[in-house]
Formats: C-alpha cells, structure tokens, sequence
C-alpha cells in the first residue's frame, strides 16, 4: 500500500517537471521565433532608415550653395529632413546634418588677417562646440587647406540619423524595443567655371547716346573711370553672379576678348580666391587701341579724332581706309582689313579650354566644368597660327574689298569650311587679275570660333564641358547689311547663329553642321540667351546660375 502511495507520488512529481520543462521550451522557442522574425524587423528597418538618409545626404548635398554670402545651413537640414519624411522614416529619435561650414563657433586661422583664405592658411572646426577647434575630427568632410591644396575641396554633407524599433516576440523576455542609426555622406560637384567677356570696342557703345561715332563712347575717357556701358552693367552683373557660387570650394577663371592688342588674354588662371576674382572682374576694360596719328599708319585700328574740333568720331581702320580710298585700283585691290576686326569668339574658347587643364597639379577632373560667354557681335578675327600666310589670323581675301562687307567672314556662310580644305583661285574684281593671294583658303573667323568651340565642348573631365552663351544687344541679330544678304544674294548669317551652335551643338559633328537638331547628344550642352539690353543680364545669370545647379544634381 505504502508502495503504491509513493509511486503515485513519484509519478505526479514527474508530471509537474514535464510541465516545467515544456514551458521552458516553449519560452526558448518563442526566444528563438522572436530572434529570427525580430531581428529580420530590425533589418528591414535599418534598409529603410539607410535609404532614406542616402536620400537625404544626396538632397542636402545639392543645396550647397549661398543665400547671400553664407552657406544656407537651413536649407541642408530641411531638405534632409524632408526626404527622410518622403521616404517613410517614421519614429525618427534624431537628425543631425553634419557640414565642413557647420555654423557657431566655426573659424579658420587668417594667418594675414585680410579675412580670405589664402595658401597655407588652414580650416579648424570646433565640432564638439567646446572652445577646441578639433578639425582633424571630420577629415571626410573638411579640407584644412582649401586654397593651396583646391584638389581636395568636396561639398560634402553628413546626415545621422536614429530611430525606435519596437520588437514583437522579444517582449516575450522583456526586450520591448532598439534604437538602430544610420548616416551617409552626400556630396554636391564642385564648380570650375570659366567666364568669358567680351572687351571690344562696343562695349563702350552706350555709355552715352550716339554709338560708335559718340564722342562720350570714347573708351580712353570711359575706361579710367569704369563708366563705359555696357561693360560696366556686364561687370556688375559677374560680380552678382559670383555670390551664386561656394569659394573656396568652387573657382573662376576669367577671359577677356582682348588685352593691351586686340588678341584675347586670360585676366585670371582658376582661382578659389574670391577676393582675387573680384578684383580681376573689376580690372577689366574695353579694348583701347592707340590715337590715330597720320604720320605713322600702322595695322589695327586706331581711336580717330576731328582734325579741327578734336571730337572723339569712333574707331577707324586707317590702314584700310586709306587703301580702299586711294584712286589707283591696283591699291584698291590690294587694301586689306584684317588687322582691325577684334571679335576673336575663337581664340577666347581656346584660352577657356586652356585655363581648365593647364595646371596638371591642380586639375579637377571631378569637377564640374562650365563656360559662361557673353558675346556683343559676330567673330571676325582669330589667333595667328600661320604667321607665314596668315600674319593676322585668318581672313578670307574675298572679303577685304570695300563693299565687301562684313570683313574676315566668308561669302559662302552655310558651308563649314576646315584649315585645311583645298585652296580655291580667286580673281580680284577690281583689279581684273589673279588676287597675288590667290589660290585662297575660306576658312574664317567664324569657322575658326566653331573649331574651337568643337575642341573646347570635348575636353575631358567627368562631365565634360558645359557651356552658356550669351548675345548681347542687335548686333548679335544684325547681319551688316539693310537687306540682309551678300551681294551675290547669299544670306548672312547673324551672329546669333554661332552663339546658338557654340552652347547647344559644339562637339557632336552632326550632319549639316548641326542645322538640324542633334537626336542623340554626346555632350552635356548648356543654353543660349539673347539678352537685348544690359538690363536683361541680370535675370539671364540668375537663370545659368539655376541651370548650372540643376546639372549637378542629376
């Protein structure tokens, strides 16, 4: 009996243990489950969290850029929160956008106190907001020396952000919820932007009322006192344009149409110096050629002045003039203008291309390179590449008789002529004989500028050459004649023309001399504007300066 009892015992003892161990079991099991479905929860939230703040470090990249002369932190940080919202990041704990130009306490040592960086001079961030300025902490995000080192300058915008996970199975053993935190470092392309600006005699034309013959358009009165229009306008509007860019992390290069002589000369290499960019705009001036002096006619125009009144009356091409006036038609014939024209379109984007590429050390081919053109006229001179043949550039002599007009472009307009296509014989319908250059070349100024413009729009960098032209005034609409036509019945083109070609289809040596539309662009063209006034500048850059920004953020 006692047997039984204590078997019976035994027996419910060995039940209560079942018990137990199967609860345990079960917990482990629902551990296990909780393990395994959980941390796939946690994963998967972690993948929505990271893609959403790649999103964002990519869109707060691209709103790097001025609101007046500082970095507009507010923008970074709202459009990072923004897209961390698109993207369905809920229960977001925190978000902190980290750049190089983080405001408070950030400074750089101005070792020359002039408040620019300058080479040598190094950036330090006080990133803990405790007084040390400890730079070395963000070696990813800021370079502690941006002017003597620009290669290493980045645009670069760190977003951090965390957020709640709540478990479902792990509860079960009191692990309710995690925080996980992701971040990702987005980065905007730094500019190398190459400013083009037309110095010709023009561009005096409107400092006051009468043109080129005004005796206030003189650029020798107009030019020492920054008066002469449209330059003046033209300058402002560069320096209102340079507050659209980020120094020292972007740079500029500045091209002048001309120099001291009528040929083009870069005023100022690739420079992240904002000061120096600023002063070089500033120094710009319209082309000054020499008084005329009767007693020494030498090539190239002069400044004329009224014998008897000493009035300013415009520019002359004396040299010329005098040939094609003389009764003898045998000098007649020989009366040759190519000394005089100054619009060299191509030899300005030659010096474009050049200044991007030609410090080896300094190169950024991860840059995003950038012409901005403004043009007043049609080309009509180029650079001395045969000084043998070509003493001042090419100028077809089929175009140096006096009611030839206009000068240095060809008469045949629609077809693109090379340097060197066959020369073709050519009687002199003054003389009535073989012109002493003949047999002659077509090619022209206006070839020469869509050469250039070619060369200049395939220069290699990651995204090649992107390049903005701007006409300014009727003189880019105007073909130099009331009917618009040569002699011979054959239209001439505006300048408009190549102003249109250089921006929109320079590179792609497309039939027809891109005349029709380019299908399949290679190049990653920019955009013409006419601008029919100087008031007009004003909007026209502000619109490139949108462009430019939207091209970076593709």
């Amino acid at each position: 009996m006692i047997k039984k009892r204590f078997q019976k015992i035994l027996h419910q003892t060995e039940r209560g243990q079942a018990i137990v161990l199967v609860a345990f079991a079960i917990i482990g099991l629902v551990a296990m489950v909780g393990l395994v479905t959980d941390t796939g929860i946690l994963l998967i939230e972690y993948g929505k969290l990271k893609r959403g703040v790649d999103a964002a470090a990519v869109s707060a990249a691209q709103q790097y850029r001025l609101k007046g002369n500082t970095l507009d932190k507010a923008a970074l940080e709202n459009s990072a929160y923004n897209f961390l919202q698109l993207n369905q990041s809920t229960d977001i704990t925190s978000i902190t956008v980290h750049s190089c130009e983080d405001a408070g306490a950030d400074t750089f040592i101005d070792a020359n106190s002039n408040g620019v960086w300058d080479v040598g001079e190094t950036l330090t961030k006080d990133w803990n907001g405790n007084g040390t300025f400890d730079g070395s902490q963000k070696p990813d995000l800021c370079n502690p020396d941006p002017v003597g080192n620009p290669n290493a300058n980045r645009k670069l915008v760190e977003v951090i952000a965390s957020k709640k996970v709540y478990f479902g199975f792990l509860a079960v053993i009191g692990i309710r919820e995690t925080t996980v935190t992701a971040n990702s470092v987005g980065e905007a392309a730094t500019i190398d932007l190459a400013l083009v600006i037309d110095t010709s005699g023009s561009m005096a034309y409107e400092t006051v009322a009468g043109g080129a013959a005004a005796a206030g358009n003189d650029p020798s009165v107009c030019n020492p006192n920054n008066t002469c229009q449209p330059m003046k306008v033209v300058k402002d509007t560069a320096l209102d344009f340079l507050n659209t860019l980020y120094f020292p992390y972007d740079r500029v290069s500045i091209i002048t149409m001309t120099g001291p002589t009528r040929n083009p000369v870069e005023v100022l290499p690739l420079s992240s110096n904002k000061a120096a960019i600023v002063a070089a705009i500033n120094k710009i001036k319209v082309f000054q050629p020499p008084q005329c002096d009767p007693n020494n006619i030498l090539p190239g125009t002069c400044l004329f002045y009224n014998d008897s009144s000493g009035v300013f009356e415009g520019e002359q091409c004396r040299i010329y003039e005098i040939s094609a006036n003389s009764p003898d038609p045998n000098v007649r014939a020989a009366a040759d203008p190519s000394s005089c024209p100054s619009s060299n379109v191509g030899g300005a984007l030659k010096l474009a291309r050049i200044s991007f590429t030609e410090d080896p050390v300094h190169t950024r081919l991860d840059a995003f390179w950038v012409v901005v053109s403004l043009i007043g006229g049609p080309a009509n001179a180029t650079d001395i590449t045969d000084p043998v043949n070509y003493p001042n550039g090419f100028c077809p002599p089929n175009t140096w008789l006096p009611t030839q007009l206009p000068w240095c472009r060809d008469r045949e307009p629609t077809v693109r002529h090379a340097a060197d296509d066959p020369l073709i014989p050519y009687t002199n319908p003054i003389s009535g004989v073989v012109d002493p250059h003949s047999p002659i070349s077509l090619y022209d100024a206006d070839d020469y500028a869509r050469d250039m413009a070619d060369a200049l729009a395939k220069t290699i960098s990651g995204e090649g050459v992107t390049i903005y032209t701007i006409g300014l005034g009727d003189a880019v609409k105007f073909t130099g004649s009331s009917d618009d036509h040569y002699p011979d019945g054959t239209k001439i083109p505006p300048a408009e023309d190549l102003l249109k070609y250089i921006a929109e289809c320079a590179g792609e040596a497309s039939a027809n001399d891109c005349r029709t539309p380019v299908t399949t662009p290679k190049i990653n063209h920019g955009q013409y504007f006419f601008a029919p006034n100087n008031i007009a500048l004003g909007d026209i850059f502000d619109r490139i300066a949108k462009n430019i920004a939207t091209k970076i953020s593709q």
